[in-house]
């Protein structure tokens, strides 16, 4: 679809700087010979474009406040629940994340936050990150371009929404949602009537609030939907969260639709069943829900570069023959 054109072609002027850029290591593990300890000392060393690799870490690197276009990767998350990750599975963690001016063009991806996403500025991508709190816009100054893919987005602090405008009354526009699980213990997502989405191929949970949107291909298992001026095609609900008509189903049991938690990952569980109703009911025949789609979730926020997920090495060897290694990769 023209859609998913568009965000492809966005995407790539994101990451289009960042060719040339430098790669830096930050590790804050005693012994460990890292570029860096914190994110304060990469970023003040780091040019516009350059990427930190987050390396996994009992210790969280603390908050952080962006105000350079950077390229921020973390190894992911729930590593040691699904198969093939990081021989190493740890992640990395992250407190309150500031995107404040000058960091438009950043992207943070395959990490733990612990704390809230602010975002004050436009031409952001969240990709893939395990948010533990919420994503928050603040639009003091109008700006565009927020690319909220393929994330794990749990808020469930009382009376707290897992995406919103936290302040602000200027517009927002093209806010891209999509291939997420999104709970919150107020609402999922409440975006006001000066912003316009995208949100698409979705694992919701609980009641949602938009305006002037498109919203297509989700699974919306609790909650309801504020029906205003947006236009619904292709969903499932759990009851009438979607009006009739346009390939939307209501009423639908989520016991068909999903796996489960049973002998199952904190995120495969929303795969989709053998036989659910969720397969190819989606736009041009894809499936609905976060596992579907043309880009769809990827289990424990891998990032989008190789990962060693094994390596086997024998405690001592011939001095004349060395020993054998074996490390096996995958690209993600």
């Amino acid at each position: 679809m023209k859609k998913h054109a568009l965000l492809l072609a966005v995407l790539a002027v994101l990451l289009v700087n960042n060719i040339q850029a430098a790669i830096w290591r930050v590790n804050n593990n005693p012994g460990i010979n890292a570029n860096f300890t914190s994110f304060t000392a990469a970023q003040n060393v780091a040019s516009n474009g350059d990427t930190l690799y987050f390396e996994g870490s009992p210790v969280s690197y603390g908050d952080i406040t962006i105000t350079k276009p950077l390229v921020i990767i973390g190894p992911g998350y729930f590593l040691t629940e699904n198969l093939q990750t990081q021989a190493n599975p740890v992640s990395a963690q992250f407190g309150t994340v500031n995107f404040n001016a000058g960091s438009s063009g950043s992207i943070l991806c395959g990490s733990v936050v612990e704390g809230v996403i602010n975002i004050k500025v436009g031409n952001i991508l969240l990709k893939g990150n395990y948010c533990k709190n919420d994503i928050s816009l603040i639009n003091t100054t109008s700006f565009s371009n927020i690319y909220v893919i393929k994330n794990y987005i749990v808020e469930d602090d009382y009376s707290s929404v897992g995406i919103h405008v936290a302040q602000g009354s200027l517009q927002i526009n093209n806010i891209v949602i999509c291939n997420n699980y999104i709970t919150g213990s107020n609402r999922c997502i409440d975006l006001p009537n000066n912003c316009n989405c995208i949100i698409s191929n979705n694992v919701l949970i609980n009641s949602m609030n938009v305006y002037n949107s498109i919203v297509s291909n989700n699974i919306q298992k609790t909650g309801n939907q504020t029906l205003n001026n947006n236009y619904y095609y292709n969903n499932i609900g759990s009851g009438t969260q979607f009006p009739s008509g346009n390939g939307n189903q209501q009423s639908i049991d989520m016991a068909n639709v999903f796996v489960g938690a049973t002998g199952n990952s904190t995120d495969g569980q929303w795969q989709l069943k053998e036989y659910s109703p969720a397969i190819g009911a989606g736009n041009d025949g894809l499936d609905c829900g976060m596992f579907g789609g043309t880009d769809p979730y990827v289990l424990s926020g891998m990032p989008d570069i190789p990962s060693i997920y094994q390596i086997i090495m024998p405690t001592s060897g011939n001095t004349n023959t060395g020993i054998n290694v074996t490390v096996k990769a995958k690209s993600h």
